[in-house]
C-alpha cells in the first residue's frame, strides 16, 4: 500500500510540475479537441435548430437530438475540464474549483457571464448523466438558445491563447 502512495503522489506531483513546453502541448491539443467538438456541435445545431417538440418526435429527429445533446456537453466539458484549467496553469495561477476557474475566466474576457457558463455546465451534467424527471423538450430547447455562445465561448478562449504562441 505504501508503494501505492508513493507512485500516486510521484505521478500527482509531477503533472503538477509540468514544463511549460509540455504545457503548450497540452494547449495545443486541447484546442485541437475543442475545435473538433465544436465543428462536431455547429453541424447537430444546425440540423436540430427546426425541430419543433410540439409535434414529437421521429426516431431519426431522436437521434439526431440525442447526438446534439451529447455534442453540446461535450464541448462545454472540453471547455471547462480542460482548456480553461489549461489557460489556468499556463497563467501560472493556482488550480481552485470549476466555479473559481470560470469565474477568472470571465475575468480574462473569456466567457461574457460565468453565471450563465455554470448554468450550461449544470445542464451538461444533467445531459451526460441523463438524470431522471428532466424535461427532454427543455433540454433540448436550452441547448439550441445556448449553443451560439458555447461556440462563441470556444472562440474567446482560442482567441486568449494566441497570446501563449
Amino acid at each position: 500500500m505504501k508503494r501505492f502512495f508513493q507512485h500516486f503522489f510521484k505521478d500527482y506531483s509531477t503533472s503538477i510540475e509540468m514544463s511549460s513546453s509540455n504545457l503548450l502541448k497540452l494547449l495545443e491539443e486541447t484546442l485541437l479537441q475543442t475545435q473538433d467538438a465544436a465543428g462536431h456541435l455547429s453541424i447537430s445545431y444546425e440540423r436540430c435548430k427546426g425541430i419543433s417538440p410540439l409535434t414529437g418526435y421521429s426516431e431519426n429527429e431522436l437521434i439526431e437530438l440525442e447526438a446534439f445533446t451529447g455534442r453540446f456537453a461535450r464541448l462545454c466539458d472540453l471547455i471547462t475540464q480542460k482548456l480553461l484549467k489549461t489557460i489556468e496553469r499556463l497563467d501560472s495561477e493556482t488550480p481552485g474549483t470549476v466555479r473559481d476557474r470560470i469565474n477568472n475566466a470571465e475575468k480574462k474576457g473569456i466567457v461574457p457571464s460565468a453565471e450563465k457558463l455554470l448554468e450550461i455546465r449544470d445542464v451538461s451534467n444533467t445531459i451526460a448523466h441523463d438524470y431522471e424527471g428532466e424535461s427532454f423538450a427543455a433540454i433540448i430547447s436550452f441547448a439550441v438558445s445556448n449553443t451560439p455562445l458555447l461556440l462563441s465561448i470556444n472562440d474567446l478562449a482560442k482567441e486568449y491563447c494566441k497570446k501563449f504562441k
